[in-house]
């Protein structure tokens, strides 16, 4: 008879994790069986803080508990769960008290993917490689962090994602911006601040400035008064002064003059 090897050393099944747009934890094609609540809770939790955090920490954010000897059991029921569920019993490690999930499956998720596209896009030396990274980082953001959970402790992550894919989106507005492709630009600046109105009243003068210099004044015009209701809505606050001239400017139908980037990029101008 051969001998099985041991438990240790047999082959983990295929772990995939989707956190962006959607929840879904898949091992060898299949979803993955958590058996308890907690279970899928405390997976999804230190996938947000790969890090680690301590028993303490875990057992008071997620269950309301102190470390008690009936919270520390079903504490470690939970931990053997997870590491059943995921078919790995190395899926979550011990390390001076912290617990956190093994580096490979941290590397199975989708963010890993992203974060990975984003460094590269990042490090690129050329244009058209960064180009290349930072799209594929975006088409791996289909969505909010974890979408199906409303828990104080995912705000965080969701938020720093969150603003990591804007800032993809802007550095790729920015590349078509520079090639003087505005219809590109004003695509990816659209869906930045639809993602994020708040980053700053300058991307939205952009995205005006842009919608007017590829010849949709109105829309340039829309978008200005839809920013105007936000600042008066949001923050009862209004446009500054650079903002309603540049929309005075479009709505008379002057020429659209060269426009200066407020990060030091220079001017740009539409082609004739």
């Amino acid at each position: 008879m051969k001998r099985m090897p041991p438990r240790s050393e047999q082959a983990v099944p295929a772990l995939r994790v989707r956190t962006l747009g959607q929840m879904e934890v898949l091992v060898a094609g299949r979803c993955a069986v958590w058996h308890a609540q907690t279970a899928e809770e405390l997976f999804f939790y230190l996938l947000s803080y790969p890090e680690g955090r301590s028993k303490g920490e875990i057992l008071e954010t997620l269950w309301g508990l102190d470390p008690d000897p009936v919270a520390n059991n079903r504490f470690r029921v939970t931990v053997f769960r997870v590491r059943t569920a995921l078919g790995n019993p190395q899926a979550i490690l011990e390390d001076h008290g912290r617990y956190r999930l093994a580096e490979e499956v941290l590397h199975s998720t989708d963010l890993f993917g992203f974060y990975q596209a984003l460094s590269l896009g990042h490090h690129a030396t050329c244009e058209t490689a960064r180009l290349e990274d930072y799209s594929k980082a975006i088409s791996l953001y289909r969505g909010d962090y974890l979408p199906g959970v409303s828990s104080n402790w995912v705000s965080q992550a969701r938020e720093e994602h969150k603003t990591a894919y804007v800032q993809a989106l802007l550095e790729v507005a920015l590349i078509h911006y520079d090639r003087e492709d505005w219809r590109a630009t004003s695509d990816f600046l659209e869906r930045a601040l639809q993602a994020d109105p708040y980053i700053g009243e300058n991307y939205h003068q952009r995205l005006m400035w842009c919608l007017a210099a590829m010849g949709d004044r109105y829309g340039a015009i829309e978008h200005y008064r839809r920013f105007v209701k936000f600042l008066h809505e949001e923050l009862g606050d209004t446009p500054m002064p650079e903002t309603l001239e540049l929309a005075e400017h479009i709505k008379r139908n002057n020429p659209i003059t060269p426009y200066l980037d407020v990060r030091g990029l220079g001017e740009k101008s539409p082609q004739a």
